[in-house]
């Protein structure tokens, strides 16, 4: 694990039954300071924080970037962990209000720049192309449930009880004691459903791990030996990043294990990990398929490629939408003014 790096990962998904945030895990509470920016459509919050992250990280510091689920070329959080300063959009659909206004928590109000008068003489076709952006994402969640139901989640008991087994021995030759009560465990999303299909951070892994286990996981074999480990991992007081699955947030798919140098990814056809392998686990190869399993194996898989396509197209829908809603805000803007808040803040972390 490299000491400074950068890391790229989704706090929010795109899921069955709607947007899936786990943006309550973004920073550590007890000791980081969080600044939630406010403001409209195309009041350029992403532009701000990209500003801020490239000078910081320009200063030789790590930075982590969180996109946006429905246009990962947007950033939606930004975070410095030597400074233990963050930055996060907290508007819909992850709304953010402070706990301790002041002393963990500040405003940054972006949309003190807008020229109101104009955008209330837009505001016809604000509401037209909101509505529009927002059916086109309830779309993408009943196609996403429709996926959800045709993706395996629980592998056979034979392949099951050997993914345990490897876990147990993975345990005890890889894991040590690192802290005297539970390790505190940070909730991420490293893969995400976009306009542009699923896509993974997978070079994320490697700037936080020396070595990487990539587990097979057709069957969902992979699921049944990560929860062994996170759980491992939690009662040796090993902190950990959990990367949860967007089509099912409860199910952890990849685990990090930064103070070890470790992390466990899992790979499909559809989503093979491109970087360097430490070891290799085929879990799925611990029970061969018959030649009707393997028939109905493949239906199902166009199944889901065709469920999942569908889904892009309405994520791509709305990804057009709400480019048009934000040329409705762009013309009101004072981007000036953005601009100057940005080396105030810069001015301020950097000193």
């Amino acid at each position: 694990m490299s000491k400074n790096y950068e890391t790229h990962f989704f706090l929010g998904a795109n899921s069955p039954g709607g947007f899936r945030s786990l943006y309550d895990d973004f920073i550590d509470p007890a000791s980081d300071h969080l600044f939630i920016l406010k403001g409209g459509p195309g009041c350029g919050k992403s532009t701000f924080m990209k500003t801020l992250g490239r000078a910081v990280r320009g200063s030789g510091e790590s930075v982590e970037y969180i996109h946006c689920s429905g246009d990962p070329d947007s950033l939606d959080g930004v975070y410095f962990p030597a400074l233990r300063v963050g930055y996060v959009d907290g508007t819909a659909p992850h709304v953010i209000e402070p706990r301790l206004f002041g002393a963990a928590e500040s405003y940054v109000d972006l949309g003190a720049f807008f020229d109101l008068a104009m955008l209330r003489e837009r505001r016809e076709a604000i509401e037209t192309l909101t509505r529009e952006y927002k059916s086109h994402y309830a779309a993408a969640f009943r196609r996403l449930t429709a996926l959800e139901a045709l993706t395996p989640l629980d592998p056979p008991r034979d392949t099951a009880e050997a993914a345990l087994k490897r876990a147990g021995g993975i345990i005890s030759r890889e894991f040590r004691p690192m802290g005297a009560g539970p390790g505190r465990a940070a909730r991420r999303f490293l893969s995400g459903y976009t306009w542009r299909g699923r896509m993974s951070y997978f070079e994320s892994v490697p700037a936080l791990a020396d070595r990487v286990y990539v587990l097979d996981n057709e069957t969902g074999a992979g699921y049944t030996l990560l929860a062994s480990l996170a759980e491992a991992a939690r009662v040796r007081g090993l902190g950990a990043i959990l990367c949860r699955s967007p089509l099912r947030p409860e199910v952890t798919e990849h685990l990090i294990l930064p103070e070890l140098g470790l992390a466990f990814v899992t790979e499909t056809r559809k989503s093979p990990y491109p970087g360097e392998c430490y070891r290799h686990l085929r879990l799925d190869a611990a029970r061969p398929l018959g030649y009707d399993e393997r028939a109905e194996a493949k239906r199902m898989a166009k199944l889901r490629e065709a469920v999942l396509e569908e889904a892009v197209s309405e994520l791509r829908g709305a990804k057009a939408a709400h480019d048009l809603l934000e040329q409705q805000y762009i013309p009101a803007m004072d981007f000036g003014g953005v601009d100057a808040l940005a080396r105030q803040h810069l001015d301020t972390l950097l000193k």
